[in-house]
């Protein structure tokens, strides 16, 4: 018996979420679903299949990344919306990433592009020290605070900060606010 694919539509914004609906029915024979609390899913993920699409649109800072973890590891394919064009979901999880501003060609396209998941985490390598510059960073410390706090010299701490951001595919420090919801807390903990 073939089962009907489901769209899993991750949004709080009831309108967008029947923007989407109205835009896809007719070119998608599927059953959709509306997620609009992406940390309490109403779903388990175990129940996704391969057929199935995620489509999160909800903003990065918002969404837990234990969650993404194990989202990674479901067989079906994740589409998400970001501002950032080059980001760090994307060298992680190898998500299929649209801009936050889409079309809807852009999401069709989306769809229907093979997918290459790897369906596991690459979690970028980071340092001691750059981890810690880049969880100082995210706290709002200024550089000036981290050299006094870390004892060594600003120019080290710039470097720090630098080769993290480029780790996660950002240019700037206060792109960090960005990042998914307990993100650095892992890396942290993870890796000391």
């Amino acid at each position: 018996m073939d089962t009907l694919m489901k769209v899993f539509v991750c949004t709080d914004n009831y309108f967008l979420y029947k923007g989407i609906i109205c835009s896809l029915s007719e070119r998608l024979n599927c059953h959709f679903i509306w997620i609009n609390d992406i940390n309490k899913p109403s779903f388990e993920l175990s129940e996704l299949k391969q057929q199935d699409i995620v489509i999160i649109l909800t903003e990065t800072n918002l969404i837990d990344f234990y969650f993404l973890i194990k989202l990674c590891k479901c067989q079906c394919k994740i589409i998400m919306a970001s501002n950032e064009q080059n980001w760090l979901l994307n060298i992680m999880f190898n998500f299929i990433m649209i801009n936050s501003h889409f079309y809807l060609s852009d999401l069709l396209l989306a769809i229907y592009s093979k997918s290459n998941q790897n369906f596991y985490a690459q979690y970028p390598k980071f340092t001691r020290q750059e981890k810690k510059v880049l969880f100082y960073t995210s706290k709002g410390h200024s550089v000036s605070a981290m050299s006094r706090y870390l004892e060594i010299s600003e120019k080290t701490i710039y470097q720090h900060q630098r080769n993290a951001l480029n780790k996660i595919g950002m240019d700037r420090p206060r792109s960090v606010v960005g990042l998914p919801k307990n993100f650095l807390e892992f890396l942290f903990h993870k890796h000391n």
